[in-house]
């Protein structure tokens, strides 16, 4: 028989949460289990264990819910703060020079 342990977040529902397997099958060292994984991850705030049976039934042996539970923290954007930038002004390409400004230049007029 093996156990199920489900850890979810604030608002998120059990079924939705880290799904981790292990041999745990009494409550006290399930209890112990959880209060561990509520101290390494102070964001969750339920652990419910499952018992599971050879012919695939479960059913739900201990469950802790964490009083000192801190919110997750919010997703910041992947590139840090954007800031609107004004594009640079493209420059205008020089002219070039006419059929009478390379006529005085291949003859050396200024």
């Amino acid at each position: 028989m093996s156990t199920e342990i489900y850890s979810c977040r604030e608002g998120q529902e059990l079924k939705q949460g880290k799904l981790d397997y292990s041999d745990i099958d009494d409550r006290e060292t399930a209890e112990i289990d959880a209060k561990r994984r509520c101290k390494l991850d102070p964001t969750i705030k339920k652990v419910a264990y499952y018992k599971v049976a050879a012919d695939g039934e479960f059913r739900l042996f201990f469950s802790y819910t964490n009083p000192h539970c801190r919110p997750a923290p919010k997703a910041k954007p992947a590139g840090g703060a954007l800031v609107a930038r004004k594009p640079t002004p493209k420059k205008t390409p020089t002219p070039k020079p006419g059929l009478l400004a390379r006529l005085k230049k291949s003859i050396g007029l200024k």
